[in-house]
């Protein structure tokens, strides 16, 4: 059925009052990640030995995860999540160290487990060279006795003390944000399995040194980077090197303890309220109904909390200047490339003045960031070649946005000391970074349905949104757009990729790159996209969430703003896009 004008506006008033209703009263929007299968597997290992002290803890734990067990025998990363190894073979380290499974639901995972290769070859294939993530998997089985010790990786831990260029130069086989667990789980193999001589002498001179950087980097909350597996990790690699007593120990469980939930589960991270709040506001804006949703005072509120948010000092973690955002207002949050953009542009639109000093120092910050080929990292300028470290398309276009704001005339003269050469460097690795279908692959967020797991809708998308006024990306647009209009579903709604089932985030992202780029309001395109969205919001006003990926998609979540954010961008944008152009809903 086809939307109507009334229709559009009654879906726009639910939108915003559902996402208005979940703003704090200090300003911001927390938002609420899924419960994970794969963070509460993980934290059950770490906290294995004091299962007799949690008891109703554990056994709510287990509950939850015999609740989310596949079909198939696996686990995913989300109640929602098709199966993984990782999950799998998590809880099933968990299950040896706790024995909280059925013996039928263990017979099933081991083998679910099984037909993908398994601890060895399974890991391997999923993750390549990267051992950031394979490594603590297998330390966490073989502290429950399901292998060797001597085939966990010997991570060299020691080289966490060298200084951070070094690390770069090398190409550690890690990324840049994962030196505590390096160091723990390092810890752990050469405590259980000790290499060659004089290796063996080195880890040992060392080990109290590489411990002190790790308790240096730990926020006081105790979680690294306020995420559950990372510090889960951590804590049972010091348990299995039989170092529990240590502070880095203690601080990481008072943290784990602290962020399960009442239904026994844990989801991977804490909160993402610097992002969902940024995210809120641009929702907003797009709509049209930023500045009459909320009241001045209540504008300035938000303004004001996004401004505490900005770091003030030099990141421990990862040796970032002041002058950039992280995803979340907790102490283990670190500036990031895509979170700084977003609260640069938030802030524009919750009026702060071009000429503030928060804006140049968020500029500033993002020029030291960008790589040598134009394109901006996660964290950490020409680190090395892993995910974090590397330029994408998704964190190149938002730079790009929040530097060079659309709402500005491009002037290299007056735009914070910025030269002609940043912005046509950040398009020209844009250009070289299109896909020859027209397509961009971003860093951050998955698609479980694709081949490779990469949402290029969203890539794309986000691109266009860069790309939508500027002459100097005429061809980089045309293409990109031809690509987008062709995976649209049948249905009228967008998944991440070509077949992909359409979900409310990718829908609402597309409809507002649609109408950012100009195609005619009233054109078909557009009007299957809102007709998707309204005929799916539900009655509170928000739409079902959808998994997508995380830490560069090999974690799947889901939060419950994302799809109200993006669906509100979207119709909202549509709106305008009508009102501008005289003509009521087809």
């Amino acid at each position: 059925m086809a939307f109507t004008t009334e229709t559009l506006d009654q879906s726009l008033r639910r939108a915003s009052a559902a996402l208005l209703a979940r703003r704090h009263p200090d300003g911001y929007w927390e938002g609420r990640l899924s419960s994970s299968p794969l963070a509460t597997a993980v934290a059950l290992c770490a906290l294995a030995d004091e299962a007799g002290l949690h008891a109703e803890r554990f056994g709510k734990a287990f509950t939850y995860l015999s609740g989310t067990q596949n079909g198939d025998g696996g686990w995913g990363d989300t109640e929602l999540s098709k199966s993984n190894l990782a999950a799998t073979l998590l809880v099933l380290s968990a299950d040896a160290l706790c024995n909280g499974l059925t013996y039928e639901q263990r017979v099933k995972a081991r083998a679910f487990t099984e037909k993908l290769g398994g601890l060895e070859k399974g890991l391997r294939r999923v993750y390549g060279a990267d051992l950031t993530f394979q490594t603590p998997i297998r330390m966490a089985a073989a502290s429950a006795g399901l292998l060797p010790w001597h085939k966990v990786d010997a991570l060299p831990f020691e080289l966490a003390l060298a200084p951070r260029w070094l690390m770069g130069a090398l190409r550690l086989p890690m990324v840049s944000y994962a030196i505590p667990a390096l160091v723990c789980v390092g810890l752990a193999r050469h405590g259980k399995a000790p290499g060659w001589m004089p290796v063996r002498w080195l880890r040992e001179a060392v080990a109290d040194r590489a411990l002190t950087l790790a308790l240096k980097l730990q926020p006081s909350s105790g979680g690294y980077l306020e995420a559950i597996p990372i510090t889960a990790f951590c804590l049972a690699g010091l348990k299995a090197a039989g170092r529990g007593d240590h502070p880095v120990a203690q601080n990481a469980r008072k943290f784990l303890l602290g962020a399960q939930r009442e239904d026994g589960s844990w989801p991977v991270e804490a909160n993402l309220s610097v992002w969902n709040t940024t995210r809120a506001v641009e929702a907003l804006d797009a709509a049209g109904l930023l500045h009459s949703a909320l009241e001045r005072a209540e504008l300035n509120t938000t303004r004001d909390w996004l401004l505490a948010q900005q770091t003030k000092g030099v990141s421990v973690y990862s040796d970032a200047n002041p002058g950039g955002w992280g995803w979340n207002h907790l102490s283990g949050s670190v500036p990031d490339v895509d979170d700084t953009s977003g609260a640069m542009l938030a802030l524009r639109h919750l009026g702060l003045a071009e000429d503030a000093e928060a804006l140049a120092a968020g500029a500033g910050w993002l020029m030291r960031l960008q790589n040598r080929d134009g394109g901006w990292p996660t964290f950490c300028r020409g680190w090395n070649k892993l995910p974090f470290d590397r330029s994408a398309p998704d964190l190149t276009a938002h730079a790009l946005r929040a530097i060079f704001p659309l709402s500005l005339p491009y002037d290299p003269a007056n735009s914070f000391g910025l030269t002609r050469s940043l912005f046509e460097k950040g398009y020209g690795y844009l250009s070289r970074a299109q896909r020859p279908d027209g397509s961009f692959a971003p860093l951050w967020f998955g698609c479980e349905q694709a081949s490779d797991e990469t949402n290029c809708t969203y890539g794309t998308a986000n691109v266009l949104l860069a790309c939508a006024q500027r002459k100097a990306a005429e061809t980089i647009r045309a293409r990109a757009l031809s690509w987008l209009l062709g995976v649209q579903n049948t249905d009228g709604g967008f998944g991440g990729c070509k077949g992909a089932p359409s979900t409310a985030e990718e829908t609402g992202l597309a409809l507002r790159a649609l109408a950012a780029c100009g195609v005619e309001p009233t054109e078909a395109a557009c009007s299957r996209a809102a007709e998707w969205l309204i005929a799916h919001q539900r009655e509170d006003g928000s739409w079902n969430p959808a998994p997508i990926g995380f830490y560069f998609a090999v974690l799947w979540y889901y939060e419950e703003l994302y799809p109200l954010c993006f669906g509100l961008s979207g119709l909202g944008a549509l709106a305008r896009a009508l009102k501008a152009s005289g003509k009521g809903a087809p």
